[in-house]
């Protein structure tokens, strides 16, 4: 059974996604894909049996999702992208603060990291808002 963060997180996901798919130029649209794909990923290959355990396929899997985002940044020069990406790394940096104290995990290490997820998709938002006006 989905908990209440999981379903207010995909339905975040999905309107920001379908936003940008819809109604962002290029890099929104790239992003909007991506991002959904990753949500999915991360679903599919997250540890329900240990899931108050570092998720390392899932942490893999948004380190993937920055180096995508680090490479469009580089490619459209957006802000909006700038800031995805600040907000992609501390999403990925928050998993691997168990290598520095395993007790940290938990609910504060997934806090943080919904925190973050919700920042790179108000991001994404953002760039697509701008990306609307301009057309």
């Amino acid at each position: 059974m989905p908990t209440i963060p999981a379903i207010v997180g995909f339905i975040a996901m999905a309107a920001a996604c379908l936003y940008a798919i819809l109604r962002g130029g290029r890099p929104e649209k790239i992003a909007g894909v991506v991002i959904a794909v990753a949500w999915v990923g991360s679903s599919l290959l997250q540890d329900r049996i240990h899931i108050l355990s570092p998720q390392w396929a899932v942490a893999w899997l948004d380190v993937v999702l920055f180096a995508i985002f680090v490479g469009m940044a580089l490619r459209w020069r957006r802000v909006w992208l700038i800031v995805a990406c600040a907000t992609q790394l501390l999403t990925a940096a928050t998993h691997f603060t168990a290598l520095l104290d395993p007790r940290l995990f938990a609910l504060a290490i997934i806090t943080a990291y919904y925190v973050w997820s919700y920042a790179t998709l108000i991001a994404l938002a953002w760039g697509t808002h701008l990306a609307a006006r301009r057309q």
